[in-house]
């Protein structure tokens, strides 16, 4: 090729790909300057949206910086550190295994963690083991563990029965495994008896923990395996390689000034060895992106079966309905985050007008939910470190916003506004 083609070729390709992202920010503009704008006025260091709809990407782009410190610029192929958006994959991995028929989601736990039989709970959550204990009045189901009304709590409310369960969990060094984790989880008394109650909670670690001892492999290889191996998840996991590694997105943290800081305590990207179900993944937004389009598309993607329709239909529906202590919108609560409340006893309660799935919140009513910009059957989830995804099935939509603000352990004025204004702003744009 002559040497003026060859300019003409790529000013072709240039122009091209610079009309494609034109023509992404005019059809999601008010996504566009949401994402633009949280990054200029500080309140984001940098930031990653992606929305995939009627079956092909439609919208791509960055604003904003990876590190600040070194003023690395985001590219697009970052990974990042998504905490509780590990829950819904995890889940996932699961129901591969019931679709398999290797349990029955009315099976007790401890027909295969023989530990968790015989559990006591606590008499006051807000009083904690001081409080003293009374025998389950029946035992914990898969049901309830991928649902968050197993009666367990994640020691992240104000209450002293999460204070002396974080002490006893996350602050306890000797936990090395998941299997470690869920015995020294079995030996705490639950917070609720089991099904009374929705409590966002640790039981996706025995979700991991019974993918396990189900398939016979450890939860990163069983991940690989069957999720990230053939939805070409490429850059998730728990471990990362060292080209891996140069691409993690930097996490900032809140200070009593609403200023930005860089976070005291970075994500480890290797070494790792408890493969927890509650957080500790790490991935990209376009991995994020496929595992959306799978759940969209009924379990199928690019030809690959990963979950039968009915499982699908099966995730996405509210397993919430039997529980006795459900908010409505007339009792007092605090919005902690999208689907995630504060109650009158100090624990972490299910929004008003939401459902919970197995390992999926879904919106019932936008209305009651004071969510007039989702969109009812949209299920979702977000992580501590303000990642966040929906799924519209009606408008055949996956949307994803990777950023790295921490939410846990440091104030985080923006906890529930991220989503919103993330929803307003895609919802503003469809058509």
């Amino acid at each position: 090729m002559k040497k003026s083609n060859l300019t003409q070729f790529l000013f072709g390709i240039a122009f091209l790909l610079g009309f494609q992202l034109q023509l992404q920010a005019q059809s999601f503009a008010a996504f566009d300057r949401y994402l633009s704008k949280e990054v200029q006025e500080g309140r984001l260091v940098g930031v990653h949206g992606m929305v995939f709809q009627n079956g092909k990407l439609v919208y791509d782009q960055t604003y904003g910086l990876r590190d600040r410190e070194s003023k690395d610029p985001l590219r697009g192929d970052e990974l990042y550190f998504i905490q509780s958006m590990t829950k819904p994959i995890v889940s996932v991995a699961l129901m591969t295994l019931y679709d398999e028929g290797k349990f029955q989601l009315d099976d007790p736990v401890s027909k295969y963690l023989p530990e968790y039989a015989n559990l006591q709970v606590v008499n006051d959550p807000t009083k904690g083991l001081a409080a003293g204990t009374h025998p389950a009045p029946s035992a914990v189901t898969i049901r309830q563990v991928l649902s968050h009304t197993a009666g367990m709590s994640h020691g992240i409310a104000p209450i002293a029965y999460d204070k002396e369960l974080w002490n006893n969990i996350i602050l306890n060094g000797n936990l090395k495994t998941l299997a470690q984790r869920t015995e020294a989880l079995a030996k705490i008394p639950l917070a609720f008896d089991p099904g009374s109650k929705w409590n966002y909670s640790f039981s996706p670690d025995l979700v991991g923990r019974l993918v396990e001892v189900l398939s016979g492999k450890s939860l990163d290889q069983y991940l690989q395996e069957r999720i990230f191996g053939p939805l070409e998840m490429n850059n998730s996991g728990y471990n990362l390689s060292e080209a891996q590694k140069q691409r993690v997105k930097t996490v900032y943290s809140y200070s009593a000034d609403t200023i930005l800081n860089r976070a005291w305590g970075q994500p480890t990207p290797t070494g790792n060895t408890l493969f927890a179900g509650v957080n500790a993944l790490f991935t990209s937004t376009a991995d994020y992106v496929r595992f959306g389009e799978m759940m969209l598309n009924q379990g199928e993607w690019n030809g690959k079966r990963i979950l039968k329709p009915e499982t699908v239909a099966l995730i996405t529906a509210d397993q919430t309905t039997n529980i006795q202590y459900r908010l409505t919108p007339k009792d007092p609560y605090t919005v902690l985050g999208n689907g995630i409340v504060t109650d009158a006893l100090g624990t972490l309660n299910l929004e008003p007008g939401h459902g919970f799935g197995l390992g999926f919140a879904i919106v019932q009513d936008p209305k009651m939910a004071n969510r007039h910009a989702a969109a009812k059957g949209e299920f979702f989830w977000a992580g501590a470190n303000s990642t966040h995804f929906f799924i519209n099935p009606a408008k055949k939509l996956v949307v994803v916003f990777m950023t790295q603000v921490a939410s846990v352990g440091s104030p985080n004025p923006y906890g529930f506004y991220f989503g919103n204004e993330l929803r307003n702003a895609v919802y503003k744009d469809l058509r």
